[in-house]
């Protein structure tokens, strides 16, 4: 009877020790900006690696990112196929042309509690995916304007993870008036939620 107790004990342990361990990101968002329960990253993008310190852009007012990734996929893991995440990305600058978008000295300094005097507010929303490795299907994406997230790819080419959807706003950081829109993968078959492959 006692070994009963003990083993019952042991596996109790075991079985509760995941729980214990899972607590603290079940309470709210990290200081880092995660939310793991609810698969929810909401923080500036040089935190995303779970680095204040030595973060990208060392969580300096740059760039707001707002991530949302399906059950499956795990956070700076290689994922299933199948698993998906959402990027928007906010940022302000007194430059939005093409070429000049994602170059960090044209970018404002901000933060989450002052409006920053710049004239654009930019926001780019994008989805990514694990596809599997078939390369038929990823001709007919890439032909729709989907493109390698760089990522990784298979050995026949194809790109691990994939960009199906991406587009810019450009919004007068006064008024909020929206200025201009860019779809950059506009052509079909994007636009229509999944890759299927």
């Amino acid at each position: 009877m006692k070994k009963a107790i003990c083993v019952f004990a042991v596996f109790l342990v075991f079985v509760s020790m995941p729980l214990v361990l899972a607590k603290p990101e079940q309470v709210g968002f990290d200081e880092y900006g995660y939310n793991y329960n609810a698969r929810l990253f909401n923080g500036w993008y040089g935190y995303y690696d779970r680095n204040i310190e030595g973060g990208w852009v060392l969580g300096t007012g740059d760039a707001w990112l707002i991530m949302k990734w399906s059950k499956d996929w795990i956070p700076m893991e290689d994922e299933p196929v199948g698993a998906w995440v959402t990027n928007h990305w906010i940022w302000y600058s007194n430059d939005y042309d093409e070429d000049t978008w994602y170059g960090w000295d044209t970018r404002v300094q901000w933060d989450e509690n002052t409006q920053p005097e710049a004239k654009y507010r930019i926001e780019e929303f994008m989805k990514i995916m694990k596809v599997s490795n078939d390369p038929e299907a990823w001709a007919i994406y890439e032909a729709g304007g989907a493109y390698s997230a760089g990522w990784g790819d298979y050995q026949s080419g194809v790109p691990k993870y994939v960009v199906f959807q991406d587009t810019i706003k450009v919004y007068d950081a006064e008024t909020g008036e929206l200025i201009a829109t860019f779809d950059l993968c506009s052509a079909s078959p994007k636009g229509l939620g999944r890759p299927i492959f």
